[in-house]
């Protein structure tokens, strides 16, 4: 009996010690669908964070045609070991992350906004983590392409150095297809950025060259949330057949980013090879000015010798 009541108070005592210590000590901040749970001496990024990211969600439903009520929860961790610790340790990509989306808490977790690198960047990030909780409000099982495509490509992250970037990785080798990318980050680290920039060029495409098939790649969701039917249905090919398809497509892109880049560093050196003309015309018109000055003594050497 003893030994009973014994582990029964070892359990509880567990549970409570594994409840999240910010469960006690966060002040809740709301703004519409917007909750920010944070500790009081964060409450200035906390206003801040509801007033820009409430104007990032409404533009960014209106780009794509669909006007879901999700509740947003977002957790401010207190410091890096906070954050790493939600996040999991044994995760590597965290490491260098700035926030991330938890699915099975379907809550967003950032980083202390004191400690980030760049904080004007704050409203892109967490527009980037909106997007992931949208997509997994349709889906059970999107593939990680599509979801961090989505998140790229929406939160205006696809610059013009990450696209150069992924084209000296593709050239490199540096590139999964999609079908290899559905499940799992690359393990190396200098693939990550070749990994973002493709599942954003990937979404861009869709967007761009299949807009209607894409607005209604979101009706089709339906009760199963399944992806792999929604995209079937949407756009009459598997995600396999349309990893062939955008492989051939970025044979032929890449291609003209290549163009592209060359034709930009012409421009880039075009003024200094306007310079070195210069300097090279003004040093053969001296050149010359002194040949003509050595023959107009020449003559007027010859002139006088003749007068003699």
């Amino acid at each position: 009996m003893l030994l009973t009541v014994f582990r029964t108070l070892v359990f509880f005592s567990l549970l409570v010690t594994n409840v999240p210590s910010f469960t006690v000590d966060l002040e809740e901040y709301i703004s519409g669908n917007i909750r920010v749970l944070a500790q009081p001496d964060y409450i200035h990024y906390a206003e801040r964070i509801l007033k820009d990211l409430n104007k990032n969600i409404d533009d960014f439903q209106r780009r794509i045609g669909q006007y879901p009520d999700i509740p947003v929860v977002i957790r401010i961790t207190s410091n890096k070991d906070e954050y790493l610790d939600l996040a999991g340790r044994s995760s590597a990509i965290m490491e260098f992350s700035q926030a991330f989306f938890s699915p099975r808490e379907k809550m967003i977790y950032i980083r202390n906004p004191a400690e980030l690198k760049d904080f004007g960047a704050l409203n892109r990030i967490l527009l980037h983590e909106y997007i992931h909780l949208f997509v997994h409000s349709y889906w059970i099982n999107p593939p990680l392409w599509f979801n961090e495509g989505m998140a790229v490509y929406f939160s205006y992250d696809l610059s013009l150095n990450r696209e150069f970037n992924f084209v000296i990785n593709y050239i490199m080798g540096n590139s999964q297809k999609l079908k290899e990318m559905k499940n799992r980050y690359p393990q190396n680290r200098i693939e990550w950025e070749s990994f973002y920039a493709k599942s954003g060029l990937a979404v861009k495409y869709l967007y761009k060259q299949k807009r209607t098939e894409f607005y209604n790649l979101w009706e089709t969701a339906g009760s199963n949330r399944d992806f792999n039917s929604s995209f079937f249905r949407a756009f009459f090919q598997t995600q396999d057949q349309f990893s062939i398809l955008f492989e051939d497509y970025s044979r032929s892109h890449f291609t003209m980013e290549i163009l592209l880049a060359s034709t930009g560093l012409i421009w880039m050196i075009f003024p200094l090879v306007l310079l070195l003309a210069g300097i090279r015309k003004k040093f053969r018109n001296k050149l010359i000015q002194q040949e003509w000055e050595e023959d107009e003594n020449t003559e007027t050497e010859e002139i006088s010798m003749n007068g003699d």
